[in-house]
């Protein structure tokens, strides 16, 4: 099976979406990743004072094309020429552990603790339908079953649901 259109797997770095891409992957749909997009179209960019080869994802998004439906996991995915964005959202004291267990850097921690709370991807306007999933008390099965169904049902667009900041 694969997706029925183009799809980006997107949330903040530690909620989820290479173990929901792998599932996805296992149950027959087809995925790759923004890196190995970006490494396709020669989009990587020198490496910075962090050790990070950053992306030229407004570059990406201008040369590439998705002619046959594809799952594409990265946490900039949204931002490519997609017809429909999953957003992965997990609770932000969540995701602080998940990635100090990373041993991510405190100042990579707070960044994007910081960028989940204040909704992250909904605030750089995705492309396509979106949908955000709540990953941070589901199995990651269930959570693959939940985005798989929204996806076969035309992936309908949803307004925002959760808000972090106000504690809904």
């Amino acid at each position: 099976m694969e997706p029925p259109f183009s799809v980006a797997l997107t949330g903040s770095p530690g909620t989820g979406k290479t173990t929901i891409a792998a599932l996805a992957m296992e149950a027959g749909w087809r995925v790759t990743t923004v890196t190995a997009l970006a490494e396709m179209y020669d989009m990587v960019m020198e490496q910075d004072e962090d050790g990070i080869h950053p992306i030229d994802i407004d570059g990406l998004a201008s040369a590439v094309e998705f002619n046959d439906p594809v799952l594409i996991d990265g946490h900039l995915s949204h931002l490519l020429p997609v017809e429909a964005s999953a957003i992965i959202r997990c609770d932000p004291s969540v995701l602080s552990d998940r990635l100090q267990s990373r041993d991510y850097p405190i100042w990579k921690i707070e960044s994007n603790v910081e960028w989940e709370m204040v909704g992250g991807p909904w605030g750089d306007k995705p492309n396509g339908r979106v949908a955000e999933f709540d990953a941070t008390n589901i199995s990651p099965d269930a959570l693959w079953m939940n985005i798989e169904t929204w996806l076969l049902s035309g992936a309908p667009n949803r307004l925002p649901q959760i808000d972090w900041l106000s504690g809904s």
